[in-house]
């Protein structure tokens, strides 16, 4: 579920705003620190400079005369004797020869220079301390400075993200509405799909391609259900002729053998009608299946489809023993039952010379198992003749499962396993 979240296009345009949001927070910290880090800086190389430049001043007033503490500046003082410097500061520059940088703790902070001078063949030292948090910005002045940039850099942020959002929007909205429609009027074949008229031309093509297939689709069914239509009334007319016919010989004086014939003509047409029932239950558009109603697959209806598809067992020598465990709750008509079971009946006395066709029913499948040679090669519906693939389709239309596999043992399994919430269910 929430892998499915995650993946979605609907929920495409919040995570782009996630992460886009969680990117400009990155950004703007690193910006932050870098602006924070290049003021300090900037402010640090000012003082170093203006600091250098006092003691060039400095050093011509001592080589002037001057000696002791003498003041630069408003600013700055000069020494060239370590005994004039405040105490506070001598920690900082006992047993340098040469320093230059910003000292203290504010507001008492100082830049402080170290270094030498020479005055008529002698070497002095020359300290020079400048108060350097004067020129420098205040909080106050620190404050407003970040948060002008970090006001703009919002600024910035907001409206590529607005922009970012409206592309966004723009490129996947076409796709969440057009998986609304699909969901909304799947199984109404004569709506066509629309978008935005903003929607891109690639997402405009696809919809025209979208609303083209579904025509298609629409007229095959319809095409499909006309065949259903009449072929219904043209196969079934002359099923009815001939058995009417068959039963008029019944009545008349007939031989034993020819009794026999002709009930087995009356069989050969009972089953036809069946397969015929069947077959155009498959062309008709019914992928509701939900409507169809549930009744037994009951044990007795089961024996009949064995007594109808056993003549071939009974001209072998082909022993068919059946076990019922429970009486399924199903959909599928007895017709197309009796397609489904006889079909994979047939096959399994075709392919077992000698032994046993086993026939399982229970509450969640029919299970078909034979003694024959067993498939030669891996099963596929298409390669089976039309019998297979007519279970195939008739499986897939109820939602069931359908397999064929060798038995370990020799021979083939075939099962068919009904969908287990209408096989719980209780038929009204």
């Amino acid at each position: 579920m929430i892998s499915n979240v995650l993946t979605s296009t609907k929920t495409l345009t919040g995570r782009l705003a996630l992460f886009f949001g969680l990117m400009a927070v990155i950004v703007s910290a690193f910006v932050y620190v870098v602006f924070v880090a290049g003021l300090y800086m900037s402010e640090d190389r000012v003082g170093e400079r203006r600091i250098l430049i006092d003691r060039n001043y400095a050093v011509e007033l001592f080589q002037a005369g001057e000696s002791g503490a003498i003041r630069i500046d408003g600013l700055t003082m000069a020494y060239n004797d370590l005994s004039f410097v405040p105490k506070e500061y001598t920690p900082y520059i006992e047993g340098k020869d040469n320093f230059l940088g910003e000292v203290g703790d504010e507001p008492e902070s100082r830049m402080i220079y170290v270094g030498e001078y020479a005055h008529e063949g002698k070497t002095y030292p020359i300290i020079l301390m400048s108060e350097i948090d004067r020129v420098e910005f205040d909080t106050y002045e620190l404050v407003y400075a970040i948060s002008f940039v970090l006001v703009l850099l919002s600024i910035l942020i907001f409206s590529f993200g607005t922009l970012l959002s409206r592309l966004s929007k723009r490129l996947i909205e076409p796709f969440n509405s057009l998986s609304e429609q699909l969901n909304s009027n799947k199984l109404d074949l004569g709506e066509e799909f629309d978008v935005s008229e903003g929607a891109a031309v690639e997402f405009r093509q696809l919809t025209d391609q979208l609303n083209q297939y579904r025509r298609e689709i629409n007229s095959l069914i319809k095409r499909e259900q006309a065949f259903a239509r009449y072929s219904s009334h043209e196969l079934r007319t002359p099923l009815t002729v001939a058995r009417g016919a068959n039963k008029l010989l019944l009545r008349s004086e007939t031989t034993e053998f020819q009794s026999r014939q002709v009930e087995r003509i009356d069989e050969a047409i009972i089953q036809m009608s069946e397969m015929v029932d069947a077959l155009l239950g498959l062309v008709r558009y019914e992928r509701n299946s939900d409507d169809a109603p549930l009744r037994l697959f009951s044990q007795q209806e089961l024996e009949a489809i064995v007594s109808k598809n056993s003549a071939q067992a009974d001209e072998k020598d082909v022993e068919i023993s059946m076990h019922v465990q429970s009486e399924p709750t199903i959909q599928a008509t007895s017709a197309i039952m009796n397609m489904l079971v006889g079909n994979l009946l047939r096959n399994a006395i075709a392919a077992t010379n000698s032994g046993t066709v086993t026939v399982t029913l229970s509450q969640e499948s029919v299970v078909i198992e034979d003694q024959g040679e067993g498939l030669q090669e891996q099963y596929n519906p298409n390669g089976h003749g039309l019998g297979l693939l007519i279970v195939e389709d008739l499986c897939q239309r109820f939602q069931w499962g359908f397999e064929l596999v060798n038995r370990s043992c020799g021979g083939c399994t075939a099962k068919i396993t009904f969908q287990t919430d209408l096989s719980a269910s209780t038929p009204e």
